[in-house]
């Protein structure tokens, strides 16, 4: 249905698009897990507060809470990471596109000097040397 709005993107746009959408993504997960370090650090300090006043119980809630937060922070390494890894295929894809297209604007510009200087007689003018 794409061609009722209009024409379809290009590779190019394409690859910008998704780009900007995985970085913009990387950056998000990057705020959370800089906020998860915060609350981290908060719980620790608010574990040893209710440590020293001996509510142990109430220790072991946030004991267990810690851990998840810091599961949480591994789990946003390991997706920060992917998505890098995916951007970075991205880039390679759009450098891959523009070498193409270099390399087909090199072979029209080969193909014209071929038209142009006649490699046959050029050849018969070499030997003649």
């Amino acid at each position: 249905m794409s061609f009722l709005f209009g024409q379809k993107k290009s590779p190019a746009e394409l690859l910008r698009e998704n780009k900007r959408m995985l970085d913009k993504s990387i950056r998000e997960i990057e705020r959370e897990r800089q906020g998860l370090q915060n609350q981290e650090k908060k719980l620790i300090a608010e574990i040893k507060k209710t440590a020293k006043q001996g509510q142990m119980g109430a220790v072991k809630v946030m004991a267990k809470d810690l851990i998840r937060t810091r599961h949480q922070i591994t789990k946003f390494y390991a997706l920060k990471s992917q998505l890098q890894g995916v951007s970075l295929r991205i880039q390679t894809l759009k450098s891959t596109q523009a070498m193409g297209e270099a390399m087909k604007g090199v072979t029209k510009a080969m193909g014209q000097m071929n038209r142009q200087m006649k490699p046959t007689s050029f050849a018969e003018d070499y030997a003649r040397v």
